[in-house]
């Protein structure tokens, strides 16, 4: 190689060195890890009974119950095991890209300070796993994501709590949700409208109902009953009420200070019948401070045995079978009652709206003599 091809590389080179180490200055690997290892290779997933997660101003812990896991602090309510699953997977499997040493400045920069230091402005989220031991299985704080000239994604700084080293890793945590109410499990019912066969309103502990929706065959329009005179049903109005629980989700849930609600003096309640023989009540109630709460009972409103005459059920092919196992076996009513029953949900107003008990919220408007001619 001539003398000056050598030079002229040896000069890029250097330029290439000093242009990455004013970029990625403070990233001086450790010697400890290398690039591409997981950071978490050794976590034991399946060993893991709590969560908690924290910030500056929320904390929140997820506990292994014994039948599904529970969000402390809301009596215990189901969490969102898709959304807890996939946040211990992704811990699990996250990659360095770089690490160096951590100080004061770099820990400030990236937002890598302990949720419980004073200058919130430079702290991150931090998540703490165990056992049911209590044994700390990790423990990190995340700080901020790291984006490329692109403006896309390049990562997130972390650090781990008993350590003084700052990792760049492949994942991000940048929607990661401190709030015990946003770890709930959303879903109070997911009942489809042509499994709805009617809804029936009553008030207080009263018999007769002040309105009845019917669907006269399955698959056809519900009907409304009673109608005054020289009125008509508003078949979106219907349609709204049977849509209600496809799905109904909540906003935030507690415990019930008392035992499943009943028929109270003045208050409405819904009764959904369904297909399957389930019956589903429903208690809206909303406060002069804009909230809007519900309860839920359940329970079955047929007999459970095969119908005297009728025919034996048929073996199913292969096929069927297959079709039969896929589809997720609906809840008894004995089962969401033990649910939903011991609970108060917080709900949406556009969806406590969608429980009419007001008759005339059915109809369609009176047209004024001569409206709609020309």
């Amino acid at each position: 190689m001539k003398g000056k091809t050598f030079l002229i590389l040896l000069v890029a080179t250097g330029l290439l060195l000093a242009l990455w180490f004013f970029r990625f200055g403070d990233d001086e690997p450790t010697g400890k890890v290398k690039m591409g290892d997981k950071l978490f290779a050794d976590l034991p997933v399946n060993a893991v009974t709590t969560v908690a997660i924290a910030d500056s101003e929320n904390r929140v812990v997820l506990a292994k119950g014994d039948k599904v896991w529970q969000v402390d602090g809301r009596s215990g309510y189901p969490a969102d095991f898709d959304q807890l699953r996939e946040l211990v997977v992704k811990l699990s499997r996250l990659k360095i890209g770089r690490s160096f040493p951590a100080s004061t400045e770099s820990l400030t920069r990236l937002s890598l300070m302990a949720p419980s230091t004073t200058d919130t402005s430079s702290t991150g989220k931090q998540i703490t796993l165990t056992d049911a031991s209590g044994k700390i299985l990790a423990d990190v704080i995340l700080g901020q994501s790291r984006e490329t000239d692109s403006g896309e994604g390049g990562g997130q700084y972390l650090k781990k709590v008993d350590a003084d080293t700052v990792f760049l890793v492949d994942g991000s945590f940048r929607f990661l949700k401190t709030s015990p109410a946003q770890w709930l499990n959303k879903e109070i019912l997911d009942v489809k409208a042509e499994d709805v066969k009617s809804v029936t309103c009553y008030v207080g502990d009263a018999r007769t109902p002040i309105y009845t929706l019917l669907r006269p065959e399955k698959g056809e329009m519900a009907r409304m009953s009673p109608v005054p005179s020289g009125r008509t049903a508003d078949p979106a109005k219907i349609d709204q009420v049977f849509d209600a629980l496809a799905p109904l989700t909540l906003d935030d849930v507690k415990a019930a200070d008392g035992p499943p609600p009943v028929p109270e003096s003045g208050k409405p309640r819904l009764v959904y019948q369904l297909y399957d023989g389930r019956q589903v009540s429903l208690f809206p109630y909303s406060d002069d401070k804009g909230g809007f709460t519900l309860r839920v009972t359940a329970e079955d409103s047929t007999a459970e045995t095969q119908a005297v005459g009728a025919p034996d059920p048929q073996p199913m092919d292969e096929k069927t079978q297959a079709e039969e196992m896929a589809t997720p076996t609906p809840k008894t009513a004995r089962q969401l009652n033990e649910e939903l029953s011991p609970w108060v949900f917080s709900i949406k107003k556009w969806q406590f709206d969608s429980f009419i008990t007001q008759p005339d919220s059915l109809l369609e408007e009176v047209k004024e003599a001569g409206e709609g001619t020309s």
